[in-house]
Protein backbone atom coordinates (compact mmCIF):
# COMPACT_ATOMS: atom_id res chain seq x y z
CA UNK A 1 0.00 0.00 0.00
CA UNK A 2 1.69 3.39 -0.87
CA UNK A 3 0.52 6.76 0.63
CA UNK A 4 1.60 10.23 -0.29
CA UNK A 5 2.19 12.87 2.28
CA UNK A 6 2.98 16.63 1.34
CA UNK A 7 6.03 17.62 1.80
CA UNK A 8 5.64 22.01 2.35
CA UNK A 9 3.84 23.24 -0.94
CA UNK A 10 4.14 20.00 -2.94
CA UNK A 11 2.94 16.14 -2.50
CA UNK A 12 5.17 13.43 -3.36
CA UNK A 13 4.61 9.23 -3.16
CA UNK A 14 6.14 7.27 -0.40
CA UNK A 15 7.69 4.57 -2.09
CA UNK A 16 6.52 0.70 -0.76
CA UNK A 17 8.52 -0.74 2.60
CA UNK A 18 8.99 3.16 3.67
CA UNK A 19 9.13 3.44 7.52
CA UNK A 20 5.81 5.50 6.74
CA UNK A 21 3.65 2.35 5.55
CA UNK A 22 5.20 0.58 8.44
CA UNK A 23 4.05 3.05 10.76
CA UNK A 24 0.81 2.18 9.33
CA UNK A 25 1.16 -1.05 9.62
CA UNK A 26 2.13 -1.03 13.18
CA UNK A 27 -0.64 0.77 14.14
CA UNK A 28 -3.11 -1.90 12.96
CA UNK A 29 -1.82 -4.29 14.85
CA UNK A 30 -1.77 -2.21 18.18
CA UNK A 31 -5.27 -1.26 17.20
CA UNK A 32 -6.11 -5.44 16.88
CA UNK A 33 -4.11 -6.68 19.98
CA UNK A 34 -5.26 -3.76 22.24
CA UNK A 35 -8.72 -4.22 21.30
CA UNK A 36 -8.34 -8.23 21.98
CA UNK A 37 -6.89 -7.70 25.18
CA UNK A 38 -9.71 -5.49 26.36
CA UNK A 39 -12.48 -7.59 25.11
CA UNK A 40 -11.41 -10.11 26.93
CA UNK A 41 -10.15 -8.07 30.04
CA UNK A 42 -13.69 -6.48 30.22
CA UNK A 43 -15.26 -9.95 29.93
CA UNK A 44 -12.91 -11.31 32.83
CA UNK A 45 -11.97 -8.75 34.94
CA UNK A 46 -13.80 -5.34 34.50
CA UNK A 47 -12.69 -3.38 37.38
CA UNK A 48 -8.78 -3.52 35.94
CA UNK A 49 -9.78 -3.16 32.50
CA UNK A 50 -11.84 0.48 33.85
CA UNK A 51 -8.53 1.72 35.46
CA UNK A 52 -6.73 -0.03 32.55
CA UNK A 53 -9.00 2.12 30.02
CA UNK A 54 -8.38 5.54 32.87
CA UNK A 55 -4.88 4.69 32.82
CA UNK A 56 -4.78 5.16 28.98
CA UNK A 57 -7.11 7.86 28.12
CA UNK A 58 -5.75 10.18 30.36
CA UNK A 59 -1.91 9.60 28.52
CA UNK A 60 -3.36 9.90 25.09
CA UNK A 61 -5.37 13.08 26.64
CA UNK A 62 -2.23 14.14 28.02
CA UNK A 63 -0.71 14.08 24.46
CA UNK A 64 -3.46 16.01 22.53
CA UNK A 65 -4.42 18.42 25.34
CA UNK A 66 -0.38 19.01 25.99
CA UNK A 67 0.13 19.78 22.25
CA UNK A 68 -3.18 22.02 21.89
CA UNK A 69 -1.30 23.78 25.05
CA UNK A 70 1.69 24.74 22.72
CA UNK A 71 -0.50 25.46 19.88
CA UNK A 72 -1.88 28.59 22.46
CA UNK A 73 1.29 29.15 23.58
CA UNK A 74 2.78 29.74 19.94
CA UNK A 75 0.24 32.50 19.46
CA UNK A 76 -0.17 34.33 22.26
CA UNK A 77 3.63 35.01 22.52
CA UNK A 78 3.72 35.90 18.44
CA UNK A 79 5.99 32.92 18.56
CA UNK A 80 8.22 33.20 15.22
CA UNK A 81 10.40 30.22 15.97
CA UNK A 82 7.67 27.58 15.77
CA UNK A 83 6.06 28.50 12.81
CA UNK A 84 7.98 25.52 11.27
CA UNK A 85 6.76 23.12 13.89
CA UNK A 86 3.55 24.49 14.77
CA UNK A 87 1.86 21.78 12.19
CA UNK A 88 2.85 18.97 14.00
CA UNK A 89 1.87 20.58 17.12
CA UNK A 90 -1.63 21.00 15.54
CA UNK A 91 -1.76 17.20 14.35
CA UNK A 92 -1.39 16.44 18.11
CA UNK A 93 -4.14 18.73 19.11
CA UNK A 94 -6.42 18.18 16.29
CA UNK A 95 -7.12 14.49 18.15
CA UNK A 96 -9.40 16.15 20.67
CA UNK A 97 -12.64 15.37 18.96
CA UNK A 98 -11.66 11.55 19.01
CA UNK A 99 -10.71 12.50 22.73
CA UNK A 100 -14.30 13.97 23.38
CA UNK A 101 -15.86 10.40 22.02
CA UNK A 102 -13.22 8.23 23.97
CA UNK A 103 -14.66 10.02 26.92
CA UNK A 104 -18.03 7.89 27.03
CA UNK A 105 -16.28 4.66 28.53
CA UNK A 106 -15.37 7.29 31.47
CA UNK A 107 -19.38 8.24 31.66
CA UNK A 108 -20.25 4.42 31.48
CA UNK A 109 -17.76 3.64 34.69
CA UNK A 110 -19.61 6.46 36.69
CA UNK A 111 -22.81 5.13 36.12
CA UNK A 112 -22.31 1.58 36.98
CA UNK A 113 -20.59 0.98 39.98
CA UNK A 114 -20.89 -2.12 39.63
CA UNK A 115 -19.69 -4.08 38.08
CA UNK A 116 -16.18 -1.00 37.13
CA UNK A 117 -15.98 0.21 40.52
CA UNK A 118 -13.91 2.93 39.21
CA UNK A 119 -14.62 6.06 40.73
CA UNK A 120 -15.62 5.44 44.92
CA UNK A 121 -18.11 8.53 45.05
CA UNK A 122 -20.70 6.37 42.55
CA UNK A 123 -21.64 4.13 45.12
CA UNK A 124 -24.48 5.38 47.18
CA UNK A 125 -24.27 2.52 50.08
CA UNK A 126 -20.44 4.11 50.29
CA UNK A 127 -21.46 7.66 50.46
CA UNK A 128 -23.98 7.32 53.04
CA UNK A 129 -23.21 7.52 56.25
CA UNK A 130 -19.21 8.92 54.95
CA UNK A 131 -19.22 12.88 56.56
CA UNK A 132 -16.28 13.56 54.26
CA UNK A 133 -17.82 12.23 50.72
CA UNK A 134 -21.35 13.33 51.78
CA UNK A 135 -20.07 16.60 52.07
CA UNK A 136 -19.09 16.09 48.76
CA UNK A 137 -22.01 15.27 46.81
CA UNK A 138 -23.05 18.48 45.35
CA UNK A 139 -19.89 17.97 43.14
CA UNK A 140 -19.30 14.39 43.34
CA UNK A 141 -22.20 13.14 41.48
CA UNK A 142 -22.37 11.18 38.31
CA UNK A 143 -25.14 13.70 36.44
CA UNK A 144 -22.71 16.74 37.36
CA UNK A 145 -19.65 14.67 36.39
CA UNK A 146 -21.05 13.96 33.27
CA UNK A 147 -21.84 17.63 32.52
CA UNK A 148 -18.28 18.64 33.10
CA UNK A 149 -16.66 15.69 30.69
CA UNK A 150 -18.64 17.37 27.86
CA UNK A 151 -18.34 20.66 28.60
CA UNK A 152 -14.46 20.56 29.25
CA UNK A 153 -14.03 18.05 25.68
CA UNK A 154 -16.32 20.04 23.85
CA UNK A 155 -14.47 23.34 25.07
CA UNK A 156 -10.85 21.71 24.22
CA UNK A 157 -12.59 20.35 20.32
CA UNK A 158 -13.73 23.71 19.38
CA UNK A 159 -10.08 25.41 20.27
CA UNK A 160 -8.50 22.84 18.30
CA UNK A 161 -11.01 22.54 15.77
CA UNK A 162 -10.52 26.83 15.49
CA UNK A 163 -6.44 26.39 15.81
CA UNK A 164 -6.22 23.57 13.01
CA UNK A 165 -8.47 24.70 10.41
CA UNK A 166 -7.56 28.19 10.63
CA UNK A 167 -4.05 27.22 10.27
CA UNK A 168 -4.59 24.86 7.55
CA UNK A 169 -6.93 27.53 5.95
CA UNK A 170 -3.81 30.13 5.37
CA UNK A 171 -1.82 27.07 3.69
CA UNK A 172 -4.38 28.34 0.67
CA UNK A 173 -3.31 32.04 0.76
CA UNK A 174 -7.03 32.90 2.48
CA UNK A 175 -6.67 35.83 4.51
CA UNK A 176 -3.23 34.53 6.02
CA UNK A 177 -2.61 37.69 7.98
CA UNK A 178 -6.50 38.32 9.50
CA UNK A 179 -6.10 34.70 10.72
CA UNK A 180 -3.15 35.10 12.39
CA UNK A 181 -4.07 37.86 14.06
CA UNK A 182 -7.88 36.29 14.77
CA UNK A 183 -5.79 33.00 16.51
CA UNK A 184 -3.34 35.61 18.22
CA UNK A 185 -6.66 37.20 19.64
CA UNK A 186 -8.23 33.59 20.89
CA UNK A 187 -5.44 32.52 22.62
CA UNK A 188 -5.87 34.86 25.06
CA UNK A 189 -9.19 33.57 25.76
CA UNK A 190 -8.46 30.29 25.31
CA UNK A 191 -5.23 30.24 28.04
CA UNK A 192 -7.32 30.75 30.83
CA UNK A 193 -9.70 28.85 29.75
CA UNK A 194 -7.23 25.69 29.31
CA UNK A 195 -5.97 26.79 32.92
CA UNK A 196 -9.71 25.90 34.65
CA UNK A 197 -10.51 23.14 32.56
CA UNK A 198 -7.60 21.17 32.91
CA UNK A 199 -7.67 21.33 36.71
CA UNK A 200 -10.89 20.48 37.30
CA UNK A 201 -10.39 17.55 34.82
CA UNK A 202 -7.57 16.22 36.87
CA UNK A 203 -9.56 16.80 39.59
CA UNK A 204 -12.88 14.72 38.18
CA UNK A 205 -10.74 12.10 36.68
CA UNK A 206 -7.68 11.33 39.00
CA UNK A 207 -8.16 13.26 42.66
CA UNK A 208 -11.59 11.90 42.52
CA UNK A 209 -10.33 7.86 42.61
CA UNK A 210 -9.66 8.64 46.26
CA UNK A 211 -12.27 10.94 47.10
CA UNK A 212 -11.41 11.54 51.08
CA UNK A 213 -7.87 13.15 49.89
CA UNK A 214 -7.35 16.74 48.51
CA UNK A 215 -4.45 19.00 46.81
CA UNK A 216 -5.18 22.27 46.08
CA UNK A 217 -1.57 21.99 44.14
CA UNK A 218 -2.92 18.80 41.83
CA UNK A 219 -4.23 20.53 38.73
CA UNK A 220 -0.76 22.35 38.65
CA UNK A 221 0.72 18.99 39.29
CA UNK A 222 -0.71 17.55 36.40
CA UNK A 223 -0.55 20.38 33.94
CA UNK A 224 2.96 20.25 34.12
CA UNK A 225 3.02 16.21 33.33
CA UNK A 226 0.41 17.50 30.21
CA UNK A 227 2.55 20.21 29.28
CA UNK A 228 5.64 18.20 29.29
CA UNK A 229 4.36 15.11 27.35
CA UNK A 230 2.50 17.41 24.57
CA UNK A 231 6.04 18.35 24.22
CA UNK A 232 7.85 15.06 23.78
CA UNK A 233 5.30 14.05 21.54
CA UNK A 234 5.72 16.66 19.44
CA UNK A 235 9.67 16.61 19.55
CA UNK A 236 9.56 12.81 18.66
CA UNK A 237 7.41 13.24 15.41
CA UNK A 238 9.86 16.54 14.37
CA UNK A 239 12.99 14.10 15.20
CA UNK A 240 11.07 11.39 13.21
CA UNK A 241 10.49 13.36 10.18
CA UNK A 242 13.30 15.11 9.78
CA UNK A 243 14.91 11.58 9.67
CA UNK A 244 13.07 10.00 6.87
CA UNK A 245 12.89 13.22 4.62
CA UNK A 246 9.40 14.80 5.19
CA UNK A 247 10.95 17.85 7.18
CA UNK A 248 13.57 19.14 5.55
CA UNK A 249 16.44 19.91 7.80
CA UNK A 250 17.11 23.54 5.73
CA UNK A 251 13.81 24.24 6.94
CA UNK A 252 13.73 22.71 10.82
CA UNK A 253 17.30 22.96 11.68
CA UNK A 254 19.37 22.89 14.89
CA UNK A 255 18.21 26.06 16.17
CA UNK A 256 14.53 25.51 15.83
CA UNK A 257 15.50 21.92 17.85
CA UNK A 258 17.35 23.92 20.37
CA UNK A 259 14.33 25.32 21.54
CA UNK A 260 12.09 22.39 21.37
CA UNK A 261 14.82 21.03 23.49
CA UNK A 262 14.84 24.07 26.15
CA UNK A 263 11.38 23.59 26.53
CA UNK A 264 11.56 19.98 27.32
CA UNK A 265 13.86 20.94 29.84
CA UNK A 266 12.57 23.77 31.46
CA UNK A 267 9.06 21.46 31.98
CA UNK A 268 10.82 18.84 33.07
CA UNK A 269 12.24 20.94 35.56
CA UNK A 270 8.94 22.36 36.49
CA UNK A 271 7.08 18.95 37.57
CA UNK A 272 9.97 18.10 39.63
CA UNK A 273 9.30 21.53 41.14
CA UNK A 274 5.53 20.61 41.46
CA UNK A 275 5.55 17.37 42.74
CA UNK A 276 8.38 17.76 45.35
CA UNK A 277 6.67 20.97 46.31
CA UNK A 278 3.13 19.21 47.15
CA UNK A 279 5.31 16.59 48.78
CA UNK A 280 6.68 19.00 51.23
CA UNK A 281 3.79 20.69 51.95
CA UNK A 282 1.74 17.90 52.91
CA UNK A 283 4.26 16.68 54.52
CA UNK A 284 5.34 18.83 56.41
CA UNK A 285 1.89 19.94 57.58
CA UNK A 286 1.41 16.01 58.85
CA UNK A 287 -2.18 16.76 58.48
CA UNK A 288 -3.47 12.81 58.39
CA UNK A 289 -5.95 13.11 55.87
CA UNK A 290 -3.37 14.55 53.68
CA UNK A 291 -0.31 12.36 54.19
CA UNK A 292 -2.08 9.29 53.78
CA UNK A 293 -1.84 9.94 50.33
CA UNK A 294 1.65 9.82 50.23
CA UNK A 295 2.03 7.28 53.09
CA UNK A 296 0.43 4.89 50.67
CA UNK A 297 2.97 5.17 47.81
CA UNK A 298 5.93 5.00 50.34
CA UNK A 299 4.95 1.32 51.54
CA UNK A 300 7.48 -1.13 50.46
CA UNK A 301 6.82 -2.24 46.83
CA UNK A 302 4.74 0.73 45.90
CA UNK A 303 8.25 3.21 46.74
CA UNK A 304 10.08 1.41 44.40
CA UNK A 305 7.77 2.85 41.71
CA UNK A 306 8.37 5.95 43.57
CA UNK A 307 12.12 6.23 43.04
CA UNK A 308 12.17 5.10 39.57
CA UNK A 309 9.62 7.97 38.61
CA UNK A 310 11.90 10.60 39.58
CA UNK A 311 14.68 9.01 38.10
CA UNK A 312 12.96 8.61 34.63
CA UNK A 313 10.65 11.53 34.97
CA UNK A 314 13.06 14.50 35.98
CA UNK A 315 17.20 12.75 37.06
CA UNK A 316 17.96 11.11 33.61
CA UNK A 317 16.02 14.03 31.41
CA UNK A 318 17.53 16.64 33.43
CA UNK A 319 21.30 15.54 33.08
CA UNK A 320 20.94 14.12 29.60
CA UNK A 321 19.61 18.16 28.28
CA UNK A 322 21.76 20.02 30.48
CA UNK A 323 24.35 21.23 27.73
CA UNK A 324 23.26 22.96 25.33
CA UNK A 325 24.73 20.53 22.32
CA UNK A 326 22.55 18.24 24.20
CA UNK A 327 19.28 20.34 23.28
CA UNK A 328 20.27 20.57 19.52
CA UNK A 329 21.60 16.51 19.21
CA UNK A 330 17.83 14.61 17.31
CA UNK A 331 19.05 11.46 19.22
CA UNK A 332 19.32 12.85 22.51
CA UNK A 333 15.96 15.10 22.26
CA UNK A 334 14.26 11.39 20.65
CA UNK A 335 16.14 9.34 23.56
CA UNK A 336 14.95 12.04 26.49
CA UNK A 337 11.22 12.60 24.60
CA UNK A 338 10.69 9.00 24.66
CA UNK A 339 11.65 9.44 28.73
CA UNK A 340 9.41 11.60 28.94
CA UNK A 341 6.41 9.86 27.80
CA UNK A 342 7.50 6.49 29.59
CA UNK A 343 7.64 8.70 32.61
CA UNK A 344 4.12 9.98 32.10
CA UNK A 345 2.73 6.96 31.61
CA UNK A 346 4.86 5.59 34.78
CA UNK A 347 3.39 8.99 36.94
CA UNK A 348 -0.52 8.06 35.69
CA UNK A 349 0.06 4.52 36.96
CA UNK A 350 1.25 6.04 40.05
CA UNK A 351 -1.48 8.48 40.57
CA UNK A 352 -4.25 5.81 39.86
CA UNK A 353 -3.12 2.61 40.33
CA UNK A 354 -2.85 2.53 44.03
CA UNK A 355 -6.84 2.93 44.14
CA UNK A 356 -7.11 -0.26 42.67
CA UNK A 357 -3.84 -2.25 44.11
CA UNK A 358 -4.14 -0.43 47.63
CA UNK A 359 -0.50 -2.80 49.48
CA UNK A 360 1.83 -3.83 45.97
CA UNK A 361 2.04 -2.87 42.39
CA UNK A 362 0.19 -5.22 39.76
CA UNK A 363 0.53 -4.77 36.31
CA UNK A 364 -1.28 -7.18 33.82
CA UNK A 365 -2.34 -7.63 30.43
CA UNK A 366 -5.30 -6.23 32.04
CA UNK A 367 -5.04 -2.89 32.18
CA UNK A 368 -2.23 -2.79 29.05
CA UNK A 369 -4.65 -3.70 26.87
CA UNK A 370 -6.87 -0.87 26.66
CA UNK A 371 -3.34 0.93 26.76
CA UNK A 372 -2.23 -0.52 23.72
CA UNK A 373 -5.26 -0.12 21.69
CA UNK A 374 -5.59 3.74 22.55
CA UNK A 375 -2.14 4.53 21.71
CA UNK A 376 -2.46 2.34 18.21
CA UNK A 377 -5.38 4.92 17.44
CA UNK A 378 -3.07 7.74 18.07
CA UNK A 379 -0.72 6.12 15.56
CA UNK A 380 -3.26 5.90 13.03
CA UNK A 381 -4.44 9.02 13.22
CA UNK A 382 -1.14 10.71 12.76
CA UNK A 383 -0.51 8.17 9.49
CA UNK A 384 -4.00 9.68 8.54
CA UNK A 385 -3.31 13.59 8.89
CA UNK A 386 0.64 13.06 7.72
CA UNK A 387 -1.01 11.55 4.55
CA UNK A 388 -3.32 14.34 3.81
CA UNK A 389 -2.28 17.66 5.36
CA UNK A 390 0.86 19.79 4.65
CA UNK A 391 3.57 19.29 7.19
CA UNK A 392 4.65 22.83 7.92
CA UNK A 393 2.67 25.93 8.28
CA UNK A 394 4.07 27.17 5.18
CA UNK A 395 0.66 30.02 4.38
CA UNK A 396 1.93 31.38 7.52
CA UNK A 397 2.80 35.24 6.93
CA UNK A 398 5.95 34.59 9.84
CA UNK A 399 7.25 31.44 7.62
CA UNK A 400 9.99 32.49 5.75
CA UNK A 401 11.69 34.55 9.15
CA UNK A 402 10.70 31.16 10.72
CA UNK A 403 12.99 29.28 8.74
CA UNK A 404 15.63 32.10 8.84
CA UNK A 405 15.32 32.00 12.77
CA UNK A 406 18.90 31.73 14.78
CA UNK A 407 19.95 31.75 18.17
Amino acid sequence: MSVTAPLDDRSQPLPEGSRFDRLQKTAYALVGLGALMSLVALWLDSERFAFGYLWGYTFIWAVALGSLFFVGLHHITHSVWSVVIRRIAEMFASLMPLILVLMIPLFIFAFFSTPFSLFPWTDMELVQGDHVLEQKLAYLNVPFFVVRGILFGGIWALFARFFVNNSLSQDNGEFAEQKTLRMRKWSTVFMPVFALTITFASFDWLMSLEPHWFSTIYGVYVFSGVAATGLAAITIAVVWLRSVGLLDTSVVRADHLYNLGALLFTFTCFWAYIAFSQFMLIWYASIPEETVYYIHRMHPGWLEVTVVLAFVRFIVPFFLLLSRPAKMDPRRLLLVSVLVLIGQLLDLYWLIMPALHRAVPRLGWQEVGPVVLLVGLIVLFVVRFLSSRRLTASGDPLFAKSVDFHL
